[in-house]
């Protein structure tokens, strides 16, 4: 999806750090896919076959990917190992560069369009995390209202300044979807441990059929639905196949929330999409857009479906 940096284009520095730590000369490099950051995202190969993940970036390529970075290290040395992520092994600065050094693990993203069966990895890797992480074990993270809350004011700013091609469905109800998304974001409050950017490229398939989540960067303290209905949020299901809206209203039920919340944090983050799916490009991410029109396109059915089937105007 991105640009990324590759192992040739880190400085000599960062290299021979890195294989300090892989026990030798790296023999061999492997690229990761998926994701929008242009920080490497290099499986580094020691001259024993010991594997490193490397992720590596300088503000001078991307300022937001280096402060990413550096969040997920934050996050990631305080998590304890009940988490169903890989462990940091390293972090360090290397003049200008911030490089992060993960446990390397067999695994692949899952199959797109999405297979039941790998949803299904994925909604029970979500259940391990807030059954273990409940309270959060890891201190002092933002809550969720405050990472993502201002994201979910879309439909405030879509008021403020109507796209050229908004959805009719969209206009009489504008009021309604606003105040709609202002009751998601304060349910969102809570005191699990979330991901809270969860898509299919954040989220590695293991070869026992389990699923690790990666990429930590917005790692907060909020609801226990949350993670697993922003993931249901990412996936697309024309043809129902995934029974994404009834694994929605399952999840609610499970946690013992009512269903019309999801469909409130829902309309805020298709408001998200529908305000950044005209944003200006940004050169040094250049798949981004694609993604939120995507985004916005794929999640709108879903919305309009629950709100009319919950009897709103």
């Amino acid at each position: 999806m991105s640009s990324r940096l590759r192992w040739s284009d880190l400085p000599e520095e960062v290299r021979r750090r890195v294989e300090e730590l892989v026990g030798g000369p790296v023999v061999r490099t492997r690229s990761a896919t998926g994701g929008f950051s242009r920080s490497s995202a290099e499986i580094v190969t020691g001259p024993e076959e010991r594997e490193l993940f490397v992720k590596a970036v300088t503000p001078r390529i991307n300022t937001g990917s280096d402060t990413l970075n550096r969040r997920e290290a934050d996050a990631l040395r305080r998590m304890p190992a009940s988490i169903p992520a890989p462990a940091l092994l390293d972090a360090f600065s290397c003049g200008d560069w911030f490089v992060l050094v993960i446990e390397a693990v067999e695994g692949r993203m899952p199959r797109q369009p999405w297979v039941p069966e790998e949803l299904d990895a994925a909604l029970d890797a979500l259940h391990r995390l807030r059954r273990t992480a409940t309270p959060t074990p890891v201190s002092d993270l933002p809550t969720l209202e405050e990472s993502l809350g201002g994201d979910l004011r879309g439909f405030d700013r879509v008021a403020a300044d109507l796209p050229t091609d908004l959805d009719p469905w969209i206009i009489p109800r504008l009021a309604a979807l606003r105040a709609a998304a202002g009751r998601g974001i304060a349910a969102l409050a809570g005191s699990t441990l979330c991901h809270s950017d969860l898509r299919a490229d954040n989220i590695l398939l293991t070869e026992d059929g389990s699923a690790l989540l990666v990429d930590w960067a917005w790692a907060s303290r909020g609801s226990a639905f949350a993670d697993a209905l922003q993931l249901l949020s990412s996936i697309p299901d024309p043809s129902g196949v995934l029974d994404v809206d009834g694994r929605i209203d399952r999840l609610m039920d499970g946690v013992g929330e009512p269903r019309e919340v999801a469909t409130d944090v829902l309309v805020g983050i298709l408001g998200f999409f529908v305000d950044a799916a005209r944003w200006p490009e940004d050169p040094s991410l250049p798949a981004l857009g694609a993604h939120r029109r995507a985004s916005r396109d794929s999640l709108f059915p879903l919305v309009t479906a629950r709100w009319e089937r919950e009897g709103r105007v």
